[in-house]
């Protein structure tokens, strides 16, 4: 005799996996999850055919042919006004937004993926911020790849291969998007979006020294990268923005009333403080504005942080403890900076801004946690069972009553 598991799955838990009666599934263990999914891993992936993402970059990408053999071009460089690593991202970036606009509204309008939940006034919001990320990522790569080989040169035919492979690969994790496209990725486009966006700026601006004035000097007309700055928390604001959107439309119908009402636009409030800053930097003619909505910022953040006991529906008191700290640590920092040279400026906003995204991210994933609750996320029972092993597998035979 041994003991063996019995996992006891809602009804409506197995209507939205589409999984048979009786059929072979794998079950995964890691650390203390446990996953189960089907044993085949092809069933896992997306249904991505073969010319959703060939046949776009094939025509790019003759296109990127013709024009090297129009202008003379018998070897093509890395990196420059005409090279590898332009092409490839002007090309890549018109072939993988359109294939990931296509691929959205298709299944958007067939109701069968998880864009069914996302608005489509988020649409716009989400594929520029998804280009400007594909922007960032292939500059800082190709400027890696210039400097690792430097006045590197390849001729037309190995370039034309270099382009096509790329652009075949962003239209492929462009549609993959697309059909996966979650509050989970939403959230790590957010992410990957004010970090990558604000890096970027820091390593790119002119001015070597920027951190002797203040953080919001990175998106001052003095910085030569202030525009990327400046839009990288535009579309990070709007980008927050659809991510509330997103995760509302099943909290507000489990937990409907003003509380609720009352959170949402508070985050909204904190996105299009994040989104204005960015739209009015701290140069003369918008230094007094850009302050004021630095600090409704601040206040904001400063009420959600107070307010959550009662406004997040199931908060915990592990997520509470965590957000009185931050918020204990945030107002000694700004007690130590003003009463102190402890601190310079930039090092204390930076400090405050860690810290306030930080919890932000934390916050938006209790909302996810409360939003799948009964649409992605189910309680089950595990319940122990002894069973002799000598038996299973057997069964008993019928007996042939037929006579020879």
């Amino acid at each position: 005799m041994s003991k063996k598991y019995t996992i006891e799955i809602p009804a409506s838990a197995m209507k939205k996996t589409g999984f048979k009666s009786n059929e072979q599934l794998e079950l995964n263990v890691n650390h203390n999850e446990i996953t189960i999914r089907p044993s085949k891993v092809t069933d896992q992936l997306p249904k991505i055919k073969l010319y959703w993402y060939i046949l776009p970059a094939i025509l790019l990408t003759i296109a990127f042919f013709i024009f090297c053999r129009n202008h003379h071009m018998r070897t093509v460089p890395i990196t420059g006004d005409y090279s590898i690593a332009n092409g490839s991202m002007l090309l890549s970036l018109i072939s993988g937004l359109f294939v990931f606009v296509v691929s959205f509204i298709i299944t958007k309008l067939r109701n069968n993926g998880p864009t069914k939940n996302v608005y489509w006034r988020s649409l716009p919001t989400i594929t520029i911020a998804c280009g400007l990320i594909i922007a960032f990522s292939f500059t800082a790569f190709f400027w890696l790849l210039g400097k690792i080989f430097t006045d590197a040169r390849f001729d037309i035919y190995t370039s034309t291969t270099f382009v096509f492979v790329i652009i075949a690969l962003i239209n492929y994790l462009m549609i993959n998007l697309a059909l996966t496209l979650t509050s989970g990725i939403i959230t790590n486009l957010l992410t990957i979006m004010i970090i990558g966006g604000m890096l970027f700026s820091m390593l790119t601006n002119s001015t070597r020294d920027w951190w002797k004035h203040n953080f919001s000097f990175l998106g001052t007309s003095q910085n030569s990268a202030n525009l990327q700055f400046n839009v990288t928390l535009i579309f990070s604001g709007l980008l927050m923005i659809a991510l509330v959107d997103y995760l509302f439309v099943n909290l507000q119908r489990k937990y409907p009333g003003v509380k609720t009402q009352l959170l949402r636009w508070l985050l909204y409030g904190e996105a299009a403080c994040i989104a204005a800053i960015g739209l009015f930097p701290n140069d003369p003619k918008f230094h007094i504005l850009h302050d004021r909505i630095s600090m409704w910022l601040v206040y904001i953040m400063l009420i959600l942080i107070v307010a959550i006991k009662w406004i997040l529906p199931e908060v915990t008191k592990q997520f509470l403890t965590i957000s009185y700290v931050i918020g204990a640590v945030m107002g000694a920092e700004y007690i130590v900076f003003k009463l102190a040279n402890y601190l310079s400026l930039t090092a204390f906003e930076l400090i405050e801004f860690a810290l306030s995204f930080s919890w932000l991210l934390l916050l938006l994933q209790n909302i996810e946690n409360l939003a799948q609750y009964g649409e992605q996320l189910f309680l089950v029972k595990i319940r122990d069972d002894l069973i002799d092993e000598t038996l299973v597998g057997t069964e008993k035979q019928p007996q042939d009553k037929t006579k020879s």
